[in-house]
């Protein structure tokens, strides 16, 4: 996927943004940014609270094991992260930030998606979402640890197999947006 964005970029993002699951489509995002140049491009590696083995594991230093998934979020959960992607946040390269989101950002992020541009996808895309939608991204930069004057973001957009109409509404009323 990002040999293939890097084929059709003029220039590097300033950030690259996806989704944490149990780590495979993150580690395979950290691979083809190693592979295309990009290990200084910074990583927003977001999570929803409840299905976040990998900001647990930064935390404790080593792989945490979840006790129960209780995000809205599913398909990005996973109990326990691959090593590997443990491995690439020690390495630094490229620099990763890891962020949570409550489910609430996420469905929100989910909406506004479906508004914005007439696509439908889960939770744990809208964790993605939430990046920019929620202005993580914003203050990641205002704080420093991205770039003061964000040119590019490049948000990995994944995954809507259990997504509906009828599930984005019911979602809707369930966190009252």
């Amino acid at each position: 996927m990002i040999t293939e964005v890097a084929r059709q970029l003029d220039c590097k993002p300033d950030a690259v943004v996806t989704s944490v699951g149990g780590g495979g489509l993150f580690n395979g995002v950290v691979q083809g940014m190693r592979q295309v140049g990009w290990d200084d491009v910074p990583v927003v590696a977001m999570e929803t609270v409840g299905a976040d083995a990998f900001n647990a594991s930064i935390k404790a230093g080593d792989l945490v094991t979840l006790p129960a998934i209780t995000s809205i979020a599913k398909s990005l959960g996973s109990l326990i992260i691959s090593p590997t992607t443990l491995d690439y946040y020690k390495q630094g390269k490229p620099p990763i930030l890891s962020q949570l989101v409550h489910d609430r950002e996420a469905v929100s992020a989910c909406l506004k998606l479906a508004e914005d541009h007439r696509f439908l996808v889960e939770p744990a895309c809208g964790a993605s979402l939430a990046a920019v939608y929620s202005d993580v991204v914003a203050a990641l930069s205002n704080s420093g640890q991205l770039p003061a004057k964000i040119n590019s973001v490049l948000v990995i957009v994944c995954g809507g197999a259990i997504v509906s109409t009828e599930a984005l509404e019911q979602w809707k009323k369930d966190f009252s947006l």
